[in-house]
């Protein structure tokens, strides 16, 4: 389905200002005052999308061999999701790590890691996008859980920035080339690095991003579902301040009654192999689920262009909000109190 068969003008309007109020003045505050704004909207975005054909499932991408200005052609710019087949193969993350290498060399270290098969994406907007629980645990612990098939699951890890070795196992010059970073710019030369690890089932909800992303699939395999920027309006996404964007939609189990619109969003999936790369550009919504004990990285950096081309309102946002990606990238933004993950969730 195209996204302007079911979204005109108007409805586009309506939605950013509501939005952007939302934003300022807080969903619940807003709904006091107008409690069937969102109601409303989507009821007339749901009656012109019920006379077109539901969305569709595709395959992303997966190209092998691929050079960095064909890379930048065709997928780069356009901010189009591919993966770039077995191009981590030989990188030393892919090689080495596994479940016990993590453990010989970090497994005293302790990490917040959130319960990955129970969570909850609420649509109240009196309540937070993403509800789930939180422990501390060692990294022997998650490791063991993980290997047991447990819920435990270790996301925005930030292990790399503790141990060299891990961040060394990493081809950092391959986003650099493919990347088209100016190595001036302190958010493009900083590149981020953040580890996931999970067993089976484990999962993170739908969310989006100001920051371009190259994921590297080091162990194990990945499901993800991706959404393009446009359809945004689609994704029930709450109003919160911070890094990244949560959807109310649960993509693991959709209920169509609460989030109608979600039906008619066209749909891209994809299991990244070890030794897979994927390039997800800013604003896409993921949705992301290990199909087996998983090791991954994201590796993160600002690119300002790509980010107000896929989406200038969310991107305007991002840039007044706090904590700023920006000020994580040099260190700052961040409460020491504050978890990785309650971070993520805009806690």
């Amino acid at each position: 389905m195209k996204v302007n068969e079911c979204l005109g003008p108007i409805e586009r309007l309506n939605f950013k200002a509501m939005f952007i109020a939302d934003w300022l003045f807080g969903e619940a505050n807003i709904g006091k005052v107008l409690p069937r704004r969102w109601d409303q909207l989507r009821g007339r975005m749901a009656a012109k999308a019920s006379r077109r054909a539901e969305g569709k499932v595709y395959s992303v991408d997966r190209r092998k061999n691929l050079s960095p200005q064909l890379f930048r052609q065709e997928y780069f710019l356009p901010g189009t999701p591919v993966v770039l087949e077995g191009a981590a193969a030989e990188w030393p993350a892919t090689k080495k790590w596994s479940p016990d290498y993590l453990n010989q060399l970090c497994g005293q270290d302790e990490v917040a890691v959130l319960d990955g098969q129970n969570w909850t994406a609420n649509r109240d907007s009196g309540k937070e996008a993403v509800s789930t629980t939180e422990h501390v645990v060692q990294v022997q612990e998650l490791l063991k859980n993980t290997k047991g098939g447990g819920a435990w699951y270790g996301a925005f890890l930030e292990l790399l920035d503790k141990y060299p070795d891990l961040r060394d196992d990493l081809d950092l010059s391959f986003v650099h080339r493919f990347g088209y970073t100016n190595r001036w710019l302190p958010w493009q030369r900083n590149i981020l690095a953040k580890m996931y690890v999970g067993g089976p089932g484990t999962a993170t909800s739908f969310h989006c991003a100001a920051v371009s992303n190259f994921f590297v699939q080091a162990y194990g395999r990945k499901k993800w579902v991706l959404i393009a920027p446009q359809y945004t309006p689609f994704m029930y996404p709450a109003a919160n301040r911070g890094v990244n964007w949560q959807s109310r939609v649960d993509f693991r189990s959709p209920d169509y009654s609460s989030c109608p619109l979600y039906r008619f969003v066209d749909r891209y999936e994809t299991v990244l192999e070890a030794g897979d790369l994927l390039w997800n550009p800013p604003f896409v919504w993921h949705g992301v689920v290990n199909l087996t004990e998983s090791i991954a990285v994201s590796l993160w950096w600002m690119n300002f262009t790509g980010a107000f081309r896929n989406n200038f309102l969310l991107s305007a946002l991002t840039a007044c909000g706090r904590p700023n990606p920006i000020a994580l990238q040099f260190g700052f933004g961040r409460s020491k109190s504050k978890s990785h993950f309650s971070v993520h969730l805009n806690r």
